[in-house]
């Protein structure tokens, strides 16, 4: 009986070891810190609120590669429907946790996303996808861009376009130093922080920096 009861035991552990490794195959995201001392081009950036902006930037730059490897897709568990395409739920959460713990993001901004990867989940039911990338989600979600990497690795070279900030809300537009897109931030303090609330693409030239 207590051979049984011992072989148990280590069975239990074997496997709580294995849950555990799981969990950590990515490399540890970091905290809310910028990523190294190079000064913005911009002399805008060295205030708020447009100081979070840039070190969110330079925080997603520094985590991008291990942020890259969360799975935001898989293929659906159903066995009627395994070749199609289904948000992973869990892949979606901690790809949600990391933008939190990065402290540049508020509650509403991470909402904004979960309510946008349901969406996106609905419309994979709705009409099935069975290649990648799967529409919707084939782009940088932060940079709101596919061509992403030449804007965030020269980031301190963004400008600040146009600002407004009223009490403790404001809008702050950005130009991209790659490819002349813009991106606005709307942006709100809170327990003395600027926080960023939502990200807007502003490539279009129809669309206009002052307008919310």
């Amino acid at each position: 009986m207590k051979l049984h009861t011992h072989l148990t035991i280590c069975v239990w552990f074997a496997l709580a070891a294995c849950s555990s490794a799981d969990k950590t195959k990515l490399s540890a995201i970091g905290g809310n810190y910028a990523v190294d001392g190079t000064p913005p081009s911009d002399t805008a950036f060295t205030k708020q609120p447009a100081g979070t902006i840039l070190n969110f930037l330079k925080w997603y730059r520094s985590n991008v590669k291990q942020i890259k490897q969360i799975e935001l897709v898989r293929h659906s568990t159903n066995p009627d429907s395994s070749t199609y395409y289904v948000v992973n739920a869990d892949g979606s959460e901690q790809y949600l946790d990391a933008l939190q713990k990065s402290g540049f993001v508020t509650d509403n901004y991470i909402a904004k996303w979960r309510e946008y990867f349901r969406k996106c989940n609905d419309k994979l039911r709705k009409s099935p996808a069975t290649e990648m990338p799967v529409k919707g989600l084939d782009f940088d979600l932060v940079m709101l861009s596919k061509d992403y990497e030449e804007d965030l690795g020269r980031i301190e070279r963004s400008t600040v376009e146009w600002q407004n900030v009223v009490n403790d809300v404001g809008t702050v537009t950005v130009g991209l130093p790659a490819t002349s897109g813009r991106l606005k931030y709307k942006i709100a303090k809170q327990d003395g922080k600027w926080l960023i609330d939502d990200i807007k693409d502003l490539r279009s030239s129809l669309d206009q920096a002052q307008n919310d």
